[in-house]
């Protein structure tokens, strides 16, 4: 067990977790990164905040905290949200396993955040990245599947100009649009074609091993099909408007 891991274990303890559920915890952290192949601090942040988050009463969200807000948007709603928050000062400190993004504003002196959404095979595409946004300001803040996210200060572009004065309060943690929706429906509707003709097909007792192949073949392609005009749809969206980002900057 990694440092991470046993110093989870020990706050989790420290937090009056009983033992059998925090080796069930731990257990199920230490199986995802090992096939994800990501740094525990880097996936789920500090410890102590992490702790915190796995033992929080159900119903009580980390944003009740008034400069910290949890909140979400699909692929194709994330870059214009991120900038619509980054403008109320919302600075993202990490996407959570649940793909919500942290924010938090310094309640002091509140300032723009720019965003970049970026589309990333892994951690080692993610890595490149990183090292090839840098020279511009950008630093990584998150990622989620195959999506990557990094911001940079507004001071990094408006310089003093980019603090706020009277910030807004949020008046949305969700936002999910019509080409968001729609994808999902068409990949739900792939899923549940395949489920209802298999079970039709036990049913009736139906089908040999080379019809049970064509089937599960025509299954795989259907959902590859339904996934890639997903990927092209969020790959095009975020390309032409990182290249707009990086036109006004």
């Amino acid at each position: 067990m990694s440092g991470y891991f046993t110093a989870l274990a020990g706050r989790l303890a420290e937090l009056g977790v009983d033992g059998e559920r925090s080796r069930r915890l731990l257990d199920e952290l230490l199986s995802y990164t090992a096939e994800s192949g990501t740094d525990p601090e880097e996936e789920f942040g500090p410890v102590d905040r992490f702790a915190a988050e796995l033992t929080r009463p159900a119903g009580e969200e980390e944003g009740d905290d008034p400069e910290t807000l949890v909140w979400t948007a699909d692929a194709f709603e994330g870059p214009a949200r991120l900038d619509e928050m980054g403008r109320q000062g919302w600075e993202v400190e990490r996407v959570d396993r649940l793909g919500r993004f942290v924010s938090r504003r310094d309640p002091e002196r509140p300032q723009v955040w720019a965003y970049r959404q970026e589309m990333c095979a892994g951690r080692a595409d993610r890595e490149r990245l990183a090292r090839r946004l840098a020279p511009e300001g950008w630093e990584p803040c998150g990622h989620w599947s195959v999506l990557a996210y990094f911001k940079r200060p507004g001071s990094a572009t408006a310089g003093p100009e980019a603090e706020i004065e009277a910030p807004p309060a949020p008046r949305r943690r969700y936002f999910f649009g019509a080409r968001g929706l729609v994808a999902v429906v068409l990949c739900l509707a792939v899923a549940l074609v395949g489920v209802g003709s298999s079970i039709h097909r036990m049913a009736t007792g139906g089908g040999g091993a080379d019809e049970w192949a064509g089937f599960a073949v025509g299954a795989v392609v259907g959902a590859v099909v339904a996934l890639g005009v997903l990927w092209l749809g969020v790959r095009l969206g975020t390309a032409r408007r990182n290249r707009n980002k990086s036109d006004i900057s």
